[in-house]
């Protein structure tokens, strides 16, 4: 029985080869995208998995609110003195480590004890002893036990290690690490492979935190309230209650540290965050250790993947309902020799299980194929083996399974439901509500197909917002580069003055923040006869005189820096301003206090400049105050040349000569801005893809329900033709019936894309407003393709010669 349904079920694919062609093109461009995404989304979830016990480890977060004035604090990061009183005063807690991104700029530099090379390397942290008890790696030199016990030791990843050593052996040899804060010399105690596992925590090299400096600061620090700058691990006991632990931590903060909050007027809570759901669930967490992605992404691939194959198998269920009446006699001779309806249905849905399995054996290869141009839309390295990988093969099997059901259970039941008696009397007709479904099919189809065109069309205009808007400051012809040592920063001056005598040189400045980097810097301040109750928190860059000139901010009240300043002058952003209840004009001259009782600190405010955004266009523009600093860790330089190739050899020529035992390294400023919407961009490239390939599955199937009408009227298109009817009113007329869907499509995705964009542009502070031509253009491109995949039919229908179709007849 199974042989003869396959025989036939063959048979009637190589009869009706064009539309087996346009189901099996549809269902396999479908898979593709489905496949991809649900291995994608799968890859998503197995962060920080691969540690024994990630089930009981959690990370500490930070939830601080100050007066109504000021925003949340919400950290990932907790006072450094939290973590290991947890573990005296709570026998759940195993173990903890904390991890402090001392060397995560790119500011840091590695070398060879007793070699002048040098290079840069970013993600590199300061760790407890305990960081192996608590995280998995994998070792290919040492051994993680006590490899970080001793001050002054460093464990590298492999590839930090190869750059050092090449293909020698790097364990127990001597490294020098520093920054523009310090360098020492470490003992190497092992290598692991970074490439072991994915995780939020991805570093290139981590060293003792017992090691002086920031190190040994963190360690004994006992400061409850502030300080909220330290990454903290906890690993619970098998038995723990994750949330009774959590619900102790507010008595916990209060026996410790309610004096101390009280002193900097805020309220603390810390939260437990489990080390699984850091990757995805981390959205409004603020000093994120490393690129985290955000659920709703995931939602939103899933959703468009999900749809893609509706798509696809509404063609199968349109098309196969369609043509129906060519397998009406097979339906009614089956029922006259006494097959049941079970078993009709049972053949069908076969049918399109043989059809979705075809479907999967062509997508799979294509998948591998593109699996690289895949992994461009995604920013991501997945791999796909299917010999190792039972996941994948499972998700596989399992697409083909629903695939199949779906897009065949309508038509099974549809097909095993006609009267043996009207089929072979020969008064089968077509039941109008089986029309009347195709029609909603195809507008539901193309809704999906025109809300995506507008969120591309809203993501494209958002991204060219984004390019074109005023920041501030001016981001074109700017070269950044890192002073990475306490030599090259005492090297400024002598810098600055060789650079700005080449002519390709307009200007220069220095800072240690410069736009696109997160300013970490800030503290609570507050007017005369106030408090730190009263204060607010403000951000607080270093920069040097040069600076504001150089990235062409603009002063509106008082002066910029001189070299007679100190770092107790400061220069106030407008929101600070704002936010001190004073005008550019009367700030000028005001003093702002921080800090308690004898210990407290005053600044003086000499000039007042325009705001700028330092950060995403998501987030509002924080307050902020610069102080003079004349040994800055960037230099910004405003190029007045297209000869960037000289002037960069020009540079590193006077770099070499005054800086010579620290890297040159350089980066553009517009292009380190443009990094910060990696996401969106991400977003754009996902959705023009798949937005192309709804929309050629929805024209497949309009295309194949043509070629079905214009079969089906061929007499009444030559009678039309014999009573004088043109080409062009018979093209009108059947193209005319497949743009009502469209148009009545249009109608319903043009609310559901507002609402879906709206809500999306809602996580920029600044964004565009959703204007009507957008909806406009979306229906207009929509028309003309629908028009293109019809007229052809519709055209080759009109065309036909009137003798030879009413003859046929």
């Amino acid at each position: 029985m199974i042989r003869n349904y396959l025989k036939i079920a063959f048979r009637n694919l190589f009869r009706n080869k064009m539309f087996s062609f346009l189901n099996i093109l549809g269902l396999t461009a479908g898979t593709v995208c489905c496949l991809y995404i649900l291995v994608y989304v799968k890859d998503q979830y197995g962060y920080d998995t691969h540690h024994k016990d990630a089930s009981n480890i959690y990370r500490l977060r930070s939830y601080i609110e100050f007066n109504k004035d000021q925003p949340i604090f919400n950290s990932c990061t907790v006072s450094p003195v939290i973590a290991p009183t947890m573990k005296k005063d709570f026998p759940e807690v195993l173990e903890y480590t904390r991890v402090l991104g001392f060397f995560t700029s790119k500011n840091n530099i590695l070398g060879v004890e007793g070699k002048t090379e040098t290079f840069t390397q970013e993600k590199g942290y300061l760790v407890d002893s305990t960081f192996f008890k608590v995280f998995n790696y994998r070792f290919v030199e040492g051994s993680p036990e006590h490899s970080l016990d001793a001050p002054y030791t460093a464990v590298l990843s492999s590839a930090v290690a190869k750059k050092l050593f090449g293909d020698e052996k790097a364990i127990n040899k001597r490294i020098k690490i520093g920054n523009n804060v310090s360098v020492a010399t470490y003992t190497v105690t092992g290598v692991f492979d970074e490439n072991f596992g994915k995780s939020h925590l991805k570093p290139t090299f981590l060293v003792n935190l017992n090691s002086g400096g920031l190190g040994e600061f963190a360690r004994n620090d006992t400061e409850w309230g502030g300080n909220n700058f330290m990454y903290a691990y906890i690993k619970l006991s098998p038995k723990a209650n994750a949330q009774a632990l959590e619900a102790k931590i507010p008595a916990f903060l209060k026996r410790y540290g309610e004096k101390r909050m009280a002193e900097l007027g805020m309220k603390k809570q810390v939260f437990m965050q489990k080390l699984t759901d850091i990757h995805l669930y981390s959205k409004g967490i603020q000093n994120q250790v490393g690129k985290v992605s955000d659920i709703s992404f995931l939602y939103i691939l899933l959703t468009i993947a999900a749809f893609i194959q509706l798509i696809a198998c509404i063609n199968f269920v349109n098309l196969t309902t369609a043509r129906s009446v060519r397998r009406a006699k097979e339906v009614g001779v089956r029922k006259a020799v006494g097959a049941f309806r079970s078993a009709l249905v049972g053949q069908f849905l076969g049918e399109s299980l043989l059809i979705a399995f075809i479907a999967i054996l062509l997508a799979l290869p294509i998948v591998l194929i593109l699996l690289p141009f895949l992994n461009s839309l995604t920013d991501s390295s997945l791999t796909i083996n299917l010999l190792q990988d039972f996941d994948i093969v499972f998700i596989t099997i399992l697409i083909a399974l629903l695939t199949g059901f779906v897009a065949g259970v309508y038509p099974a039941i549809y097909l095993s439901n006609f009267k043996p008696v009207s089929v072979l009397k020969g008064t089968f007709k077509f039941n109008p509500a089986s029309v009347l479904l195709r029609k909603s099919l195809v507008v539901f189809q193309f809704s999906i197909a025109i809300t995506l065109i507008i969120g591309v069309l809203v993501i494209s205009k958002q991204l060219a917002f984004i390019q074109d808007k005023d920041l501030g400051f001016e981001q074109n012809q700017k070269i950044v580069f890192s002073l990475p040592t306490d030599q090259a920063k005492g090297q400024f001056n002598a810098l600055k003055n060789e650079l700005l005598n080449q002519k390709q040189v307009k200007s220069l400045g220095g800072t240690t923040y410069y736009p696109s980097l997160q300013i970490l810097q800030d503290m609570r301040v507050f007017k005369a006869g106030g408090s730190m109750n009263q204060g607010f928190l403000i951000k607080n860059n270093g920069v040097e005189q040069d600076f504001f000139k150089t990235m062409g901010i603009k002063m509106i009240a008082g002066r910029n820096f001189m070299p007679s300043d100190t770092n107790n002058q400061v220069i106030l952003n407008e929101k600070a301003v704002a936010d001190l209840k004073l005008t550019p004009e009367t700030a000028i001259g005001t003093q702002i206090f921080n800090g308690v009782g004898n210990n407290i600190r005053t600044f003086t405010v000499i000039g007042v400049h325009k705001n700028y955004n330092n950060n995403s266009l998501k987030t509002d523009i924080d307050p902020m105050f610069s102080y003079y600093d004349v040994y800055p860790d960037y230099v910004v330089l405003d190029a007045q040349t297209k000869d960037y190739a000289s002037l960069l050899s020009n540079i590193e020529q006077v770099w070499k000569k005054l800086i010579p035992d620290a890297p040159f390294e350089y980066t553009f400023l517009d292009e380190d801005i443009q990094r910060l919407y990696v996401e969106e961009k991400t977003l754009r490239k996902i959705i023009n893809s798949f937005t192309f390939i709804a929309i050629l599955i929805s024209c497949l199937g309009l295309f194949g329900l043509a070629m079905f009408t214009a079969e089906q009227r061929t007499k009444e298109i030559g009678v039309r033709k014999v009573l004088g009817a043109s080409v062009l009113s018979i093209t009108t007329l059947l193209s005319k019936e497949f743009l009502k869907p469209v148009l009545i499509a249009l109608v319903i995705a043009s609310p559901l894309a507002y609402f879906a964009m709206d809500k999306w542009l809602q996580g920029f502070v600044y964004h565009i407003n959703i204007e009507w031509w957008l909806f406009a253009l979306a229906g207009i491109l929509v028309v003309v393709i629908a028009l293109l995949t019809v007229s052809y039919q519709s055209i080759k229908a009109a065309l036909m010669n009137p003798v030879k179709s009413l003859k046929t007849e």
